[in-house]
């Protein structure tokens, strides 16, 4: 049995599963991330709205192989580690969000593509996102990352918080 921090039993697996649902849902309202993520010019930001949904296809939650360098950039959301607190009887999962960009399109007129959108992401899990039973997400590592010749950028890694 798992407790969260009501003490009420949960499905841990049920509750990372959906935060990781809802995690792709609301990076797809972001109007700017999308368009750093679809726009592939040096001003991104400045380009066409992105109208169509990007969930399983440019915000997904596997890997996306084989690419096409020529759609922009793609993040990918997956469960990377859990472990069981015997001592609090609680599930403590670490989520890691992968963002990668073919590497001719990582120079844009606000910076570095892929640290831009690391940072926009970062503002909508600490402003916009709405956790499962209580569990917060903290971003406490960011990794250089590479999935293929083409792409290439960053993990962010997030920890499970369960705020007393």
């Amino acid at each position: 049995m798992i407790l969260n921090k009501e003490r009420k039993e949960v499905d841990t697996f049920l509750s990372v599963n959906n935060d990781i649902y809802r995690m792709v849902k609301i990076l797809d309202k972001d109007e700017s991330l999308k368009k750093l993520l679809v726009n592939t010019d040096n001003k991104p930001l400045q380009g066409p709205s992105v109208d169509k949904s990007l969930i399983d296809k440019q915000i997904a939650r596997i890997a996306l192989l084989p690419y096409d360098a020529e759609e922009g950039s793609i993040i990918n959301i997956t469960m990377i580690n859990g472990s069981l607190d015997h001592d609090t009887n609680t599930f403590n999962n670490t989520l890691a969000v992968d963002v990668f960009t073919p590497g001719n399109q990582w120079i844009i007129n606000e910076g570095v593509r892929p640290l831009i959108i690391a940072h926009t992401i970062d503002n909508i899990m600490r402003s916009k996102f709405n956790q499962t039973d209580g569990v917060k997400y903290r971003l406490i590592d960011i990794i250089n990352a590479q999935l293929s010749d083409v792409l290439i950028g960053y993990r962010l890694i997030y920890i499970a918080v369960i705020d007393d």
